[in-house]
């Protein structure tokens, strides 16, 4: 039989042939403990060909005590080493069951295991209200008040909260004020408990209806496999999935919902739990592996039908899968940056085709190539008959000093004075963006990478935000010993202190990657920010990336024009997108609201058309820009990296690359090699390869790289290879 091994190296990105001991069932996608040197590593059985091999063949070890691969998810993992270029053992190990990623042990009885729990952590203990307050005691009555109606809270936060015990508690449910349910924990306590669930609406909008019996007809038909379901923010297109889940549960198949962020699975869980049930679980890749083999269970068991979670949530083992709901479809964070590099809005296309399954990709701000490619369902006003909120462009020239331009500070005043609250972005994580000498100019650098340190705050140090490399922040200069290090530039925690003089009685919440690495911290945050009373909601894109948030009357981008200096060519659509999402958490339950965008370009175009929500004008106006340069959808780019820290190897390489594409047959357009800025010490230089169809481009890109790998080899340089590329 042939087998697959989970490692990493190149030379064994092949199948190997294996013999089967007698009596060992082992079927396609089984899981294998494969000798490989002193060691046993954890195969996948991809073959039952006869053996090619004309040595000694070496038996299996044994099966490992786990499920076998679905036929369906191993053939996507073979599809997406081929569309990505990628070797195939990452792209198995989307796939495998939990644990498969770790070491093999080996029972007493000589049955080979993974090295995950069988099962996960034990069911907790949630409190759900079923009685008034008529009939308890004053102690009782404060308890129930910390009880949400028509929600569930865990039994131990609620006894924090309400500094009562567990035997209280019971007794209350013995009294009938109270039920106390076990339920079993989401990963890493992101269970959507105590989030807001607006109620389900009495009924429809009419675009809304239209929507759902579109997506309805889709479903009964099969055609066409895929829908774009473009919604103005506010407009109701969660309801729209939440009925195309029922629809499809009712025909007896599961559905996978993805969104762009870790952050954005508690809200959403949350709504789709309260009107589906139990039966939705959630997957992302920061699960421990024994919750990831508890959803795993389930799922394959048939216990839960509906997913929902991050990109790697494409690949979850949901049984008759028949519906894929891909939410802010635009976001960039579905692809991927390490191997493989997958694109999970292309991956979701490819499984649903496979599995006779529709995909709905919904966005406010679709990307161009879904507007061009897909028939399009049109939410066209807010689901509570509110109008989206003026944009207002503040041209900073004309303000004065500080990153808080003056109708944005008048604006969160007022927000203030009336106890509402404020949403505001600035793509920058940091305190100041520098450091630097105002005698000399020294300017503190990272040593690996031609990029200036950060200053952070909490504590005080300065960090490269590309290797991690952190050093103290000095208290007079490196260079000439004079005292006065200037801080330049702003990021969210230099805006967090700006607002805290601006509006000294709001609540200030800032998310963003350094305020959000402790797992659960983000569903925190959020519950902070949604407490009653005044508070603004800063940080970097992930503010803008759907949250449903109440008594928003406030919301501002600040530098909004900043992206558009970037030499890419999504520049103008990610600065478009950014505007009009953020725009969008403002007034989402009919509140008369203030929307600023900030910028030192206010006649941009990205700005001009985001401050007017001209979604459909600024597509229309890329795809023909697009189409004269041929790029996507237009065109197809491979984008191919060397890198390494022999500066003169690098350089080697990628020339030899430019001719490998040259003196190919492959009808593709080369651009580069271009120097890209060094990072962790490694010199960079960058091609990009156009081609009309994406199997030239790669071939074009594959053929090149294997003729240089010797020279690659040889020189320490690293070649990356990444199809469809996200930034160019």
């Amino acid at each position: 039989m042939q087998v697959r091994l989970l490692v990493d190296t190149r030379a064994l990105d092949r199948p190997l042939d294996y013999l089967v001991p007698d009596g060992l069932d082992v079927p396609l996608g089984a899981l294998v403990a494969c000798p490989l040197g002193r060691r046993r590593v954890v195969g996948v059985v991809v073959g039952d060909d006869p053996a090619t091999h004309t040595g000694r063949l070496v038996a299996v070890a044994g099966r490992v005590a786990t499920a076998a691969i679905p036929d369906e998810l191993r053939e996507l993992a073979f599809w997406v080493a081929r569309y990505y270029a990628a070797p195939v053992a990452p792209c198995l190990r989307l796939v495998v069951p939990p644990g498969a990623e770790g070491a093999l042990r080996r029972s007493a009885d000589g049955t080979w295991r993974l090295t995950v729990p069988a099962r996960g952590p034990a069911a907790r203990l949630v409190v759900r209200r079923i009685a008034d307050a008529a009939r308890a005691t004053a102690r009782q009555q404060e308890i129930l008040a910390a009880v949400p109606e028509g929600r569930a809270i865990p039994a131990a936060a609620l006894v924090r909260d309400a500094a009562t015990t567990m035997p209280t508690l019971r007794r209350m449910a013995d009294a009938g004020l109270i039920a106390l349910d076990a339920e079993l924990p989401v990963a890493g306590d992101v269970h959507g408990l105590g989030m807001p669930v607006p109620p389900v609406p009495a009924r429809l909008t009419a675009d809304q209806a239209t929507a759902v019996a579109r997506i309805g007809a889709a479903l009964e038909g099969g055609e066409p496999p895929a829908l774009l379901l473009h919604g103005v923010t506010g407009s109701g297109k969660t309801e729209v999935y939440l009925r195309a889940l029922d629809a499809v549960r009712a025909k007896g198949r599961g559905a996978i919902v993805l969104v762009p962020e870790i952050s954005l699975t508690p809200q959403l869980l949350s709504r789709l739990r309260a009107r589906l049930g139990p039966a939705v679980e959630v997957w992302h890749s920061n699960m421990t592996p024994s919750e990831r083999a508890r959803a795993d269970a389930r799922l394959r068991d048939g216990d839960a039908d509906v997913v929902v979670g991050a990109r790697s949530a494409v690949f979850a083992p949901v049984r008759n899968l028949g519906l894929i709901v891909v939410d802010e479809e635009h976001d960039a964070s579905y692809k991927q940056d390490s191997v493989p590099r997958y694109d999970a809005r292309q991956v979701a296309f490819r499984r649903g085709r496979a599995a006779g399954a529709l995909v709905v990709y919904g966005t406010a701000t679709p990307r161009p190539e879904t507007w061009h490619a897909l028939e399009r369902v049109t939410l066209r006003t807010r689901a509570d008959g509110s109008q989206p909120p003026a944009v207002r462009v503040v041209d900073m020239r004309t303000q004065g000093p500080g990153p808080v331009s003056a109708p944005l500070a008048r604006a969160l005043r007022d927000a203030a004075d009336q106890g509402n609250k404020a949403v505001i972005l600035l793509n920058r994580r940091g305190f100041a963006l520098m450091a630097l000498c105002r005698a000399c100019g020294w300017l503190a650098r990272c040593p690996s990478c031609d990029v200036a340190l950060v200053h952070h705050r909490d504590p005080a140090r300065l960090a490269c935000h590309h290797c991690g490399y952190e050093r103290p922040v000095p208290t007079v200069c490196p260079s000439c010993g004079a005292s006065e290090i200037l801080r330049g530039g702003l990021g969210t925690q230099g805006l967090e202190q700006a607002l805290a003089k601006i509006v000294p009685g709001m609540r200030l919440v800032r998310l963003d990657a350094s305020s959000t690495a402790a797992r659960g911290s983000v569903a925190d945050l959020l519950a902070e920010f949604a407490r009653p009373g005044p508070a603004v909601l800063l940080g970097t894109q992930m503010v803008a990336k759907g949250h449903d948030l109440p008594e928003v009357t406030v919301a501002a981008v600040l530098d909004a024009d900043a992206g558009l200096r970037h030499a890419d060519f999504r520049a103008e659509e990610r600065a478009f997108d950014l505007i009009v999402q953020t725009a969008g958490r403002a007034g989402r339950r009919g509140e008369s609201s203030t929307v600023i965008v900030q910028a030192w370009e206010p006649g941009a175009r990205a700005v001009r058309l985001g401050a007017d929500l001209a979604v459909p004008t600024f597509l229309d106006g890329e795809l023909a820009r697009r189409r004269d340069y041929l790029m996507p959808p237009f065109g197809h780019l491979v984008r191919v990296v060397a890198e390494g820290h022999d500066r003169d190897a690098v350089i080697a390489v990628g020339r030899e690359l430019v001719d490998g594409m040259a003196t190919g047959a492959w009808p593709v357009t080369v651009l580069g090699p271009a120097p890209l800025h060094r990072v962790r010490g490694r010199t960079r230089r960058a091609l990009l390869v156009r081609g009309d169809r994406i199997a030239d481009a790669r071939s074009a890109a594959l053929a090149a790289v294997t003729a240089a790998r010797p020279s690659a080899t040889a020189g320490d340089v690293r070649i990356v290879v990444d199809v469809d590329p996200q930034t160019t």
